[in-house]
């Protein structure tokens, strides 16, 4: 890793797969602390608006896939103000369609892009996207500029994701005390939107247990809102002791949220960065 001038001249796909081979796998610490110190640059610089994407590539290995999706998220809850407004809607259907393309998994990479879109939309609401969270439930359950690749199951469990990092990342984001007011007003308005669907799936008697606890993981992440629960609480109670009640879903979900094999994990990797921590805890979550 140079320094300087010359570091934003090389803050290429090939340069940053570099930098992260030996974050991940150099057993020398100072080079270790080198490579951090020019990802968190290579994050910071234009050219990771670009960059960011061809990381998420499917020819690249997990850890590469995730630091495109970090990178991502940093641009947009950092540097949202350097992207033109006639540009927002593009990004949001590109990042759409990548979280239904990692719907399957790796499960680090699908949050990492669910938290991107949660800022998206925490930048969007309520001023040029007033319906986003209709808007996403309905391409999630329909598949509507989802990656055809995603089954029903796959999408429900991706759309449960991004419910759950929603409230977290609202929770996390650093806005001034009157958008901050604003958002939160945004978001209890929509919940309206939230709830009967997340109670469907609680009431689902044949709803794997996956998507259960993603449900119940939903509710905690909104109460932290002040969202009324409403009728959900009853059916919390009725799911955390026990999974029956009666179905009253969609039939395309119905028939595919059967529970199927998770996918084998690669190895773990160590963790020397902030990037290594959160792929850490995203893989064993």
């Amino acid at each position: 890793m140079e320094s300087g001038s010359a570091q934003a001249a090389e803050f290429t796909v090939e340069a940053v797969e570099r930098a992260l081979h030996q974050l991940y796998y150099d057993p020398d610490m100072a080079q270790k602390n080198v490579a951090q110190k020019w990802l968190t640059q290579a994050q910071m610089s234009p050219q990771a608006w670009h960059f960011c994407w061809a990381l998420l590539s499917q020819d690249k290995v997990p850890e590469v896939q995730f630091f495109g999706a970090s990178t991502l998220h940093a641009k947009i809850s950092r540097s949202w103000s350097d992207l033109p407004t006639e540009q927002h809607v593009s990004l949001r259907t590109q990042l759409i369609a990548q979280v239904g393309h990692f719907a399957s998994g790796p499960k680090m990479v699908l949050t990492r892009l669910c938290v991107a879109l949660a800022s998206l939309v925490l930048h969007t609401m309520p001023d040029s996207w007033p319906t986003a969270l209709p808007d996403l439930l309905q391409a999630f359950q329909t598949g509507q500029g989802i990656t055809t690749g995603a089954d029903g199951r796959a999408r429900c469990l991706a759309m449960l994701e991004l419910l759950a990092v929603l409230p977290e990342e609202f929770q996390n984001s650093r806005v001034p005390a009157v958008r901050r007011t604003q958002l939160r007003s945004a978001l209890a308005g929509q919940w309206s939107a939230v709830c009967p669907l997340l109670q469907q799936l609680l009431r689902q008697a044949d709803s794997p247990t996956q998507v259960k606890m993603r449900v119940l993981r939903c509710l905690a992440s909104w109460m932290a809102l002040d969202v009324s629960l409403g009728t959900a609480r009853g059916y919390c109670r009725t799911a955390s002791a026990r999974w029956q009640t009666q179905s009253c879903l969609t039939p395309q979900w119905r028939l595919s949220l059967a529970p199927s094999p998770s996918l084998t994990p690669i190895g773990l990797l160590t963790p020397w960065s902030s990037w290594c921590l959160r792929f850490w805890a995203c893989r064993i979550s």
